[in-house]
């Protein structure tokens, strides 16, 4: 019923522990895709290792195309009902996949969907990731009411992430939607998750949503490709993923096209604000920003106009070449959120 997609790429510490945890799952009625994606380490013998002692396992062999062409490939292979989707150096509890078979088999409607909550895992601590709306079956009506205005930016308090977190690894998708909807372009590299995930809760007509604990995080591999996109922030895949967005997201509701343009000023003022704190001096932060922009051609898919106030003066600054004024807006908005986190 259900099949696992597990794109592997230089995770050859942390695979073994990833496999394990999906093969010992108190629901047994699934199979295990490795995409093995061209990984230069252990990581396609340790695949074929555990091809070689379950059925369940299948190996596919590719050469490296980056974790959209890896995932593409186990969509594409896939014969369960419904596919997850697991992070190579993450881990599952046991009871992710009977979760899941039973909130589909109890639904009173057949289900797009499902979501649910995970551990981010630190060295030293966890953090909970949870929805931010109320738990329950959301048919097409609810969620055009309660999700979709708010699903790619929610400017309600700010302007701030949507609603629903854009991971694939805490929701299960119906084979068919993935079939329909999973992202064609491959030369996005940066926020992978974001396009599909998006794309495919737009076309949902019945998801369950809520907060049971089903998968843990692993926040502390600094090699992964996750935590190496900081490094990339506003390249060209940044020009990729938004134009891909804008191609496939805009019209798909009353508001989307307003949320793309909010959300193209939100990857724009996130990398200002990281630069203000990792850079030596504003003025080399000002610089990167600069160099950046030019790299992604971002600014040209934002518009000032109905942007958040003090979103907008930061992007009329950049628009107009003015980077260290804007530079020092973002600095000033780091500083006021650490001063937030601080307060008891």
């Amino acid at each position: 019923m259900i099949s696992v997609i597990v794109p592997v790429y230089k995770v050859e510490k942390y695979l073994r522990h990833c496999v394990d945890s999906i093969l010992a799952q108190t629901y047994t009625d699934f199979e295990l895709l490795l995409i093995d994606d061209g990984s230069p380490d252990g990581c396609p013998q340790i695949c074929d290792e555990y091809a070689a002692r379950d059925p369940r396992v299948r190996v596919i062999h590719k050469a490296n195309g980056g974790l959209i062409s890896a995932r593409n490939e186990g969509i594409r292979a896939a014969r369960g009902d419904y596919i997850c989707i697991v992070d190579g150096d993450d881990w599952t509890l046991e009871n992710m996949l009977q979760f899941i078979h039973d909130t589909v088999s109890q639904s009173p409607v057949p289900l797009d969907m499902v979501l649910f909550a995970a551990h981010n895992v630190y060295e030293d601590h966890m953090e909970e990731t949870v929805n931010s709306i109320p738990e329950g079956y959301y048919d097409r009506a609810r969620l055009e009411k309660e999700v979709f205005p708010y699903l790619l930016t929610d400017t309600r308090s700010g302007l701030q992430v949507g609603v629903i977190q854009a991971h694939t690894w805490d929701k299960a998708f119906k084979r068919e939607l993935l079939l329909e909807h999973y992202t064609r372009e491959e030369k996005i590299r940066v926020f992978t998750d974001v396009p599909m995930t998006y794309e495919c809760l737009f076309h949902c007509q019945n998801v369950y949503i809520c907060n049971e604990f089903l998968y843990m995080y692993n926040k502390t591999n600094e090699d992964s490709i996750r935590a190496r996109s900081r490094e990339n922030l506003l390249t060209k895949s940044f020009y990729y993923l938004v134009r891909y967005m804008r191609e496939h997201l805009g019209d798909l509701g009353p508001s989307v096209n307003h949320q793309l343009n909010e959300y193209a000023a939100m990857l724009i003022i996130r990398t200002g604000k990281w630069r203000a704190e990792t850079d030596s001096s504003l003025q080399e932060a000002a610089r990167h920003l600069k160099e950046g922009l030019r790299e992604s051609d971002m600014l040209s898919f934002v518009t000032v106009k109905g942007l958040p106030r003090k979103a907008g003066v930061v992007v009329l600054l950049l628009k107009m070449r003015l980077y260290l004024p804007a530079m020092l807006l973002c600095a000033a908005r780091v500083r006021q959120q650490k001063k937030q986190l601080q307060q008891p």
